[in-house]
């Protein structure tokens, strides 16, 4: 498998909208819980 079938098959996995509202929730909750830490 080359990249661009690791890229044209992760696109086809993730076409939903949950997988994205779940990629981009994890990516958000790192960053508040990075910054709390960094604050706190």
């Amino acid at each position: 498998m080359t990249r661009d079938d690791l890229i044209r098959e992760y696109k086809n996995q993730a076409g939903t909208w949950q997988a994205l509202v779940g990629v981009y929730g994890v990516i958000v909750g790192v960053m508040a819980l990075s910054g709390y830490l960094m604050v706190g």
